[in-house]
């Protein structure tokens, strides 16, 4: 029983190392996923510089426009005789300059915005760099950890297979099956009268065969071995 119990101890540290392999490629995920979301909000930050940049040309454009509409206005006037003609071109004047004027005000605050995008963007910069140093010396870390965990299954599994040839083959077939079907404890004490896997009370005359240990007893509930533990 000791040896099949040294068995059960190297196969269960080798299906915990083998968990840790499968859950590495999902950790490694995990750890690019957030460079993905500081490259996202840097690239989010920098489409919203190119959209402030587009409507501060659109406005600067406008407000050409306006003024040469200005301008012509002006022209007219010189050319006109008329005092009531003269006056409507001033008030028409003055409705585009006005436009502009407000137009101009929004220039502001786009450069106002401008200039905290570029303080944002440089912040984000700054943030992906650091990032992307920790992403990569995290990538390392678990990369040398899943090389490390193939020689210590290599290790283990050979110290097994040792292990296992002390064992009776009708008790290790059993054991394995057991190991199998249950992917953790196949072998477990007697606690207070009760199993130690499914904690069921069991029979007295499976504790009491289980205690003489002349054979392997198994739980009449979960099909574990069983074995008496001072």
């Amino acid at each position: 029983m000791e040896r099949l119990l040294n068995v059960q101890d190297r196969d269960r540290r080798i299906s915990k190392l083998r968990r840790e392999q499968a859950d590495i490629p999902e950790r490694i995920r995990q750890v690019e996923a957030r460079l993905d979301a500081h490259r996202e909000a840097l690239k989010a930050a920098q489409d919203e510089q190119k959209k402030n940049a587009a409507a501060m040309k659109q406005l600067e454009v406008e407000i050409e426009t306006r003024k040469q509409k200005i301008t012509k206005y002006r022209e007219q006037q010189l050319q006109i005789k008329n005092n009531n003609e003269y006056k409507a071109l001033e008030h028409e004047i003055s409705v585009v300059e006005k436009e502009i004027r407000g137009l101009e005000d929004q220039e502001i605050d786009l450069m106002e915005k401008a200039e905290e995008l570029r303080t944002k963007i440089s912040g984000r910069e700054k943030d992906l760099g650091l990032e992307e140093k920790r992403v990569h010396e995290d990538q390392a870390v678990l990369k040398k950890r899943l090389e490390s965990m193939e020689g210590e299954v290599a290790s283990l599994s050979s110290d097994r297979s040792a292990l296992a040839k002390d064992v009776d083959p009708a008790w290790l077939s059993r054991y394995e099956r057991i190991f199998k079907k249950s992917g953790d404890f196949a072998i477990v004490p007697v606690e207070n009268g009760a199993c130690g896997g499914c904690h069921m009370k069991l029979p007295p005359h499976l504790v009491h065969e289980t205690k003489r240990a002349l054979t392997l007893v198994e739980c009449s509930y979960c099909s574990r071995i069983l074995y008496w533990k001072p």
